[in-house]
């Protein structure tokens, strides 16, 4: 059955459209499935109709891990292993033992094939069950390296909140200290002033005023003192 050509509006578009065999979905179509495998049960998938092949789910993957594939027979490697089981703690001294097994296989292996070439393949399946092995003792140590590296983020973080705060407490000790020298400057001023001017309102204002232009002079002396001078 061939298939239908592809508009040049589905090429362009942003989103792919989906494949063309989901058309075969349909009421009708399963309908006529399910009375087909009900009229004969050993249906296999050349014995439908081209719009009805698509229904049929794939084969389930064979249970003695043996598959024949263009007329031979090939093993389903096993998967290696990615989490473990096991509650018990890891033992790091059965990691070491597992390395220098692997080396000595190794170097078994090396001797085989120098020696006599057609007896590598126990030495080889010897090295991949001591590297499973081995992966099975790393894995056990994720829970730990997941600990150890949330305690390390945290005394990061509790660290440079410690230099936030300390640059907090450095800042206020110094605006503390501004502040305590405008005061300063202020009663000085007014400690100028002589006791017989202070009942002339017009020496009173001009003599307010210049003291407060000498505490402002000082606030700004203050300034350039703490963070440098500026133009």
């Amino acid at each position: 059955m061939a298939e239908p050509p592809i508009s040049s509006a589905a090429i362009s578009a942003a989103f792919p459209a989906p494949p063309p065999f989901y058309k075969s979905f349909t009421t009708s179509n399963l309908a006529r499935l399910s009375s087909l495998q009900d009229s004969n049960p050993s249906l296999t998938l050349l014995d439908l109709p081209p719009e009805l092949r698509n229904l049929l789910p794939p084969p389930p993957p064979p249970s003695n891990q043996q598959y024949r594939l263009f007329g031979e027979t090939h093993t389903t490697p096993a998967p290696p292993p990615t989490e473990t089981t096991t509650k018990e703690p890891p033992n790091p001294n059965r990691l070491v033992q597992t390395t220098r097994q692997l080396l000595l296989a190794f170097l078994s292996l090396t001797n085989s094939l120098a020696l006599d070439p057609d007896t590598w393949a126990p030495k080889w399946d010897e090295m991949k069950a001591l590297l499973s092995e081995a992966h099975g003792i790393v894995n056990q140590y994720r829970p730990h390296q997941a600990r150890e590296t949330l305690v390390q983020m945290m005394e990061e973080q509790v660290e440079r909140c410690r230099v936030e705060t300390q640059g907090c407490k450095d800042v206020c000790e110094r605006v503390r200290k501004v502040v305590a020298d405008v005061e300063h400057g202020e009663g000085l001023a007014r400690s100028e002033m002589k006791p017989e001017e202070e009942h002339r309102p017009n020496i009173k204002s001009e003599e307010a005023n210049l003291g407060v232009g000498a505490a402002e002079k000082r606030v700004w002396d203050i300034i350039k003192q703490e963070i440098g001078g500026f133009d």
